[in-house]
């Protein structure tokens, strides 16, 4: 929500009527402005377990996710839906980060070509790259600066740099690293 929106929003929080509950929902607490927040009550809802996430779409959805999928949908039903329409582009990542030091850097960039077509789940594939990347980080040290690029990419995608080639950029370090 931009500062202005914020600021409306704030009017309305101070002078609610009294037959009028507000709940407001969201990812990242920071964006909230302070005075919106000091006039709110926290819940926190907890992340729901992989395995009862797991079981749950099994049963309802007749979806299954693998472990490194699931991890990526962080408890979340919504975004376990969301993983699940682009399931072949995360089975794809895992191909390719589970291996990328046996492919050429152009084929990386022609076989990644859908990280750079969703530009609005861009955080959510980096995201699900860098579990890959932790899990073999175990067996190899060097992943960690696989997993530093990765960031460094979220970084600059933070700060509004060239979307194309922060991404060029981060596969640019891990290939050579």
């Amino acid at each position: 929500m931009t500062k202005e929106a914020g600021n409306c929003l704030l009017k309305t929080l101070e002078e609610p009527p009294s037959f009028i509950t507000i709940i407001m929902t969201g990812s990242n607490e920071s964006m909230f402005l302070n005075t919106i927040k000091s006039r709110c009550m926290k819940i926190v809802f907890q992340k729901i377990q992989d395995d009862i996430l797991k079981e749950f779409l099994i049963n309802n959805y007749n979806i299954e996710l693998d472990n490194n999928i699931l991890k990526a949908c962080e408890g979340s039903i919504e975004k376990a839906l969301k993983v699940n329409e682009k399931k072949e582009e995360y089975e794809q990542a895992l191909r390719i980060f589970s291996n990328i030091e046996n492919y050429k850097l152009l084929d990386v960039i022609n076989k990644l070509d859908f990280i750079y077509k969703n530009k609005e789940d861009i955080y959510d594939i980096l995201d699900y790259i860098n579990i890959i990347l932790s899990t073999k980080q175990l067996k190899n040290p060097k992943y960690i600066g696989y997993i530093e690029a990765v960031e460094q990419a979220k970084k600059s995608l933070k700060a509004n740099s060239n979307f194309d080639m922060s991404i060029d950029n981060m596969l640019y370090k891990i290939w050579n690293e």
